[in-house]
Parts: structure tokens; sequence; C-alpha cells
């Protein structure tokens, strides 16, 4: 039996494998030494560019991220929004129905001012006003005595907020939302918010461009109010009725649909 290699002995033999390695032999080998170093230089830079490219590769495809797509059929809103929160930016979900009513995720609720649903706005105050004006002797510009067609506008105004309410409601309801894909829980809230807000601002605009339409063709026309506090009627000469303009301070009703006065009760 052979005796075993010293440590120095296997040194030198794995030395000298690595020193006279090559990839490049010539067919037939060659003995020219000068051809077999070019040989060896030629196999250990082929080796050291091999091992760069393998090393850039390595290290560029452990920076990359890769996405990988992956189907779920029909999720609930709770793993979607668990997807969500992990993939905000590469989650898509289609919609099977692009487009839905307001009336099916947005409810708005509202409330009268509190005056339309007191005793100020019922028959039995307007009642209480007129038998006042009846029985008692009262100054024409003492509130009592017109008081009653002020609470009845007042009702009518009151009950007027609440048709056109309801009824920009069943429109706003009526409109659709539209999107190809589901909307992310906090851009729909804020859409939402924004979706309501700009109906309470259109109805509100809309609703004193009436009020101010009807009170600007009145002062235009100049058609008398109820109780003549606009323009009232004189006679001249020959029986010949003529209609004149109430002022109130500098204020002339013939120009301006804005004159207010306020009226006393008086003792």
């Amino acid at each position: 039996a052979g005796c075993p290699l010293s440590l120095s002995q296997l040194w030198q033999k794995f030395w000298s494998i690595v020193r006279d390695f090559n990839l490049f032999p010539s067919t037939p080998p060659s003995t020219d030494e000068h051809q077999l170093r070019n040989q060896r230089i030629s196999t250990r830079i082929f080796i050291i560019l091999l091992t760069l490219s393998l090393t850039v590769l390595i290290l560029y495809t452990s920076l990359i991220n890769v996405t990988k797509t992956t189907d779920i059929n029909s999720p609930t809103i709770i793993q979607y929004s668990q997807l969500y929160s992990t993939y905000p930016q590469t989650l898509t979900c289609a919609c099977t129905q692009v487009s839905v009513n307001y009336d099916k995720f947005i409810q708005v609720s509202y409330t009268l001012h509190q005056i339309c649903t007191s005793i100020f706005t019922t028959d039995f105050w307007t009642d209480y006003l007129i038998n006042a004006s009846l029985t008692l002797s009262l100054s024409r510009d003492d509130f009592r005595s017109s008081g009653s067609f002020t609470f009845q506008a007042l009702n009518t105004f009151c009950q007027l907020s609440n048709q056109t309410i309801s009824n920009r409601l069943t429109q706003f309801y009526s409109s659709q939302y539209v999107s190809v894909s589901v909307t992310p829980l906090q851009v729909l809230h804020s859409q939402s918010q924004a979706f309501v807000s700009q109906f309470i601002s259109s109805m509100a605009n809309d609703f004193s461009l009436s009020i101010l339409t009807i009170r600007e063709t009145t002062q235009s026309n100049g058609l008398f109010s109820g109780q003549l506090t606009n323009f009232n009627l004189t006679e001249q000469s020959d029986n010949f009725i003529v209609s004149y303009p109430l002022s109130y301070g500098d204020c002339s009703c013939a120009s301006s649909a804005k004159c207010s006065l306020e009226f006393p009760i008086y003792d």
C-alpha cells in the first residue's frame, strides 16, 4: 500500500492542477510552452469573467421585485380589504357591474330648523293671531295684525323646503357612481363626502335662486303684496286710482326688493 500524502504534498498537487488547468487545449495537444501559457491565461480570464457575470446576475435577481399574479374569484369585502392593505399598489379588482345608484351606499338624513316643527307653523297659532286681530283694536303696523300672514308664509316656506329637499334627494339617489374596478374604501369615503357636499351646495344655491327670482319678479313688476307693504293705492281726482311705492327709511320698494321694517307689538 502506498504511503499517505503529506499536507505539503497535497497542496503542491492541488496547486499543480490549478496552475495547469486548461479549458482551451489545442488539437492535437501542444507541447509548446508559450502556447500552453496563453491557453492557461485564457482559461483564467474566462473563469474570472464567468464568476463576475454570475455574481452580477445573482445580485440583480435578488434585488429586483418579481410580481406574481394571483387570481381570486369573487372575494368577500373582508378579503379585499386585507389584500388591499398588503398590496395597495398592485391590487386590481374588476367589477361585474360598473355602475351603481348612490342610494346603494349613501343615505342622507336631514333635519329642518326647529321652528318648522314648532307651534308657530301650526293652524292653531295662525287662528290665534287671526282672532286676536279681529277682537282687538290694533294698529296697522302692529305685528299681531299681520302676524298671521307672516307665519303662514313661514309654514309654506318650511313645507317648500322639505319638499325641495325630498325631490332633490330622489334625483341624487338615482344618480350613478361609475367605476370599472373596486374603489378603495378610503377613496370611496372621500368621494362620497364630496358628492354630499356638492349636493347640499347645489340645492341651497338653487333654492336661494328661486326665492330671489320670486322677490325680484314681485318688485320689478310692481306686484302688490297681500298687506300692501310694498305698494299702495291712492285715489286722485275723477275717481282715478293710481299706485305708488312705499319707502322705509332710505329704501324705496320701487327700486329695491330688500326693503324691510320691524313690526312692533304695542301695549
